[in-house]
């Protein structure tokens, strides 16, 4: 399927997906667009990590601000912006459901709710020229695609509060201090270090990758002993799953495990 947003490339068990076309995107399309992707990838097998990068444009999503500016405090007004938060709810909540990793990566700017969508994967990548500045909270509109959660889990809620209120940009290095970037990667290595991240993740076991990424959900609302049975209940279902039976086999023997979407169908 052609897609009027994204160029998809999948190839050894990669999904590579890169933003096309010049501006801001229609937010309805690219929610529709975004939802049937997803689908599909979670769906299909052969894929194993799934990698999202700004191709023509930065990630740059925002309201629909002049629809929202003519009818401020309006019913018609709320609506819109009822419209323009369930996009962005739909979006973050397929991101964090879904079972596969799911790797942002910018060598751009990211602004507005476009922050949202990529702090909203699993690792973020940004490279040495890469931006980052917070939705206009100057419009009187609260921040949306779960910036109210991520930001303070991640720097803490002071700095949460400076990045949102002072509407500073940062760096990539700023954003790597703090804790919004995972890694910064040099322009000159950029290729390089993507295509070897993405090999590594696509030789790890499924359902390994999908506990692991469910308990680091979980880690912040539950006590120790909550982590441990649950760590153990995942190590049980590690433990029937055929890749980890591969993994081990692997291991053992000094080779790279092989995993493909037989084994993958068969744990499911």
């Amino acid at each position: 399927m052609e897609y009027q947003n994204f160029d998809v490339e999948i190839s050894e068990g990669s999904a590579r997906i890169g933003l096309i076309g010049s501006g801001a995107p229609d937010m309805g399309l690219l929610c529709d667009e975004m939802i049937n992707l997803f689908l599909r990838l979670q769906e299909d097998n052969a894929v194993r990590v799934i990698l999202f990068s700004d191709g023509d444009h930065s990630f740059d999503f925002h309201h629909s601000l002049d629809a929202l500016a003519e009818s401020p405090g309006s019913t018609g007004g709320l609506e819109i912006l009822a419209a323009d938060d369930e996009i962005g709810r739909r979006i973050v909540t397929l991101i964090q459901e879904m079972h596969k990793p799911v790797i942002a990566a910018t060598r751009g700017d990211i602004q507005n709710n476009g922050l949202g969508f990529y702090l909203a994967a699993d690792i973020r990548l940004a490279s040495e020229k890469a931006t980052f500045t917070a939705p206009d909270v100057s419009t009187g509109l609260a921040p949306g695609w779960g910036l109210s959660h991520t930001l303070p889990h991640q720097l803490g809620p002071g700095r949460a509060l400076d990045f949102l209120w002072s509407k500073r940009t940062l760096t990539a290095d700023e954003a790597h201090r703090i804790g919004l970037v995972d890694r910064v990667i040099a322009e000159d290595r950029w290729e390089e270090e993507l295509d070897q991240f993405m090999d590594r993740l696509r030789c790890l076991p499924q359902p390994m990758v999908h506990l692991t990424k469910l308990g680091t959900q979980q880690a912040a609302t539950l006590d120790m002993t909550s982590m441990l049975s649950f760590e153990w209940e995942s190590q049980q279902q590690c433990w029937a799953s055929l890749e980890t039976v591969e993994g081990l086999n692997a291991w053992q023997e000094g080779r790279a495990p092989r995993l493909d979407a037989a084994l993958t169908e068969e744990d499911d």
